[in-house]
């Protein structure tokens, strides 16, 4: 018997038939990007913002742009964000031989450009040698990278992912200002930052003394509606599975509208069981419970790593999420205060577990599945 493929997809960026499209949306960024309008993209962490670059990307090829993404997660200095400058530039073999011309006329730049063969392929592959030992030889390097960037093409779109990273970086604000001038001169070159972080963000994009204050377009990535809902039935008819629509509904508002998590119930569903022909709101909470229970421990541990306030806290905010202030509520969570609760909140979103909610007085879990977890341990 034939092994049916499995409709859904999960734990990394997804494209083509795995991923939702948001055809308004890329219109609306598209016009800001054509117009040279450079844009903030913001939107929680597994929430699809990777896959819309992947597809905005196609599109603006199509177009005759160069893209390049520039994917900074993980850096913590000047050398890592070249490296993945680089490695962005690599990439895109296409572009090997314009990046290789312009980079041998920039007198300054200590690289060596050079083609090697695959070895796996026996086909050609661009790759760039480092030759520098010293910061100032990096933050040379970084300019003038961006420099060889603006020489690719007649039009060129740079996306740099998760960029409050680079405010991070302790330089003074050396780096922040050193992508703030390139915005300047490259100009035949627009930039799509993207992150996770919306109070970080906020903060660098209206700090009147920061660099990118004023400077780009802020856009969120829209949340996910009942076209979203439909979408997911209809990949499970694909392989004549039938679905309560109150059940894909109800594990939308469970995980706060979460592409990634609510792909990941999905396929489990599937995987788990391959003979269910229909879907209701009980084999999806039984499959929900167990990927929590999953990363029970992970849980477990990030609590454990935290004050005792701040584990009342999350609590609170967990079981409360609308009226964290309330004053019946801190009393009967043991917070001695309200201010000692906003220092607590505060020192949470800094470790990156809350973030700010669209509505006063409200926070949300960078993590739904933490939030579920909590409640039902602290219930």
């Amino acid at each position: 018997m034939e092994k049916v493929k499995n409709p859904f997809k999960y734990g990394s960026a997804v494209e083509g038939e795995y991923y939702f499209p948001l055809p308004a949306f890329s219109k609306n960024v598209r016009a800001y990007l054509d117009n040279r309008i450079n844009v903030v993209l913001y939107g929680p962490r597994r929430f699809g913002k990777t896959s819309f670059l992947l597809d905005l990307m196609k599109e603006q090829s199509r177009e005759g742009k160069a893209c390049l993404l520039i994917d900074i997660f993980n850096i913590t200095s000047h050398k890592d964000f070249l490296r993945q400058v680089l490695r962005a530039i690599k990439s895109k073999q296409n572009f090997g031989h314009k990046f290789k011309d312009a980079l041998e006329k920039l007198a300054k730049l200590k690289l060596i450009p050079a083609m090697d063969v695959d070895p796996s392929t026996g086909q050609p592959s661009f790759s760039i040698q480092t030759d520098f030992s010293s910061e100032k030889d990096i933050r040379e390097l970084i300019q003038d990278a961006f420099m060889a960037i603006g020489k690719l093409d007649d039009s060129v779109l740079v996306i740099i992912d998760e960029f409050q990273k680079v405010s991070q970086i302790e330089d003074g604000g050396w780096l922040e200002g050193t992508i703030r001038q390139q915005m300047q001169e490259l100009k035949n070159t627009v930039f799509l930052f993207s992150g996770s972080r919306k109070s970080i963000i906020y903060d660098m994009l209206n700090n009147q003394s920061g660099p990118f204050y004023k400077t780009c377009q802020a856009v969120d990535i829209p949340i996910l509606g009942d076209d979203f809902t439909d979408w997911v039935m209809d990949r499970f008819n694909t392989i004549g599975i039938s679905c309560d629509k109150r059940a894909i509904t109800e594990l939308r508002k469970r995980v706060h509208n979460t592409p990634n998590y609510i792909q990941q119930v999905c396929f489990h569903l599937i995987a788990e069981n391959p003979e269910i022909k229909h879907v209701n709101l009980e084999s999806i909470e039984q499959i929900l419970h167990k990927i929590v229970e999953q990363n029970a421990y992970a849980f477990e541990t990030l609590l454990n790593s935290l004050t005792t306030l701040q584990g009342r806290v999350l609590r609170l905010c967990a079981n409360e999420p609308t009226a964290i202030y309330s004053q019946e509520l801190i009393q009967r969570y043991e917070i001695k205060s309200g201010p000692a609760l906003a220092t607590s909140i505060k020192s949470l979103k800094s470790k990156g577990i809350l973030e700010s909610s669209s509505s006063k007085g409200q926070v949300i879990f960078d993590d739904p599945l933490f939030q579920i977890w909590l409640q039902k341990e602290c219930s």
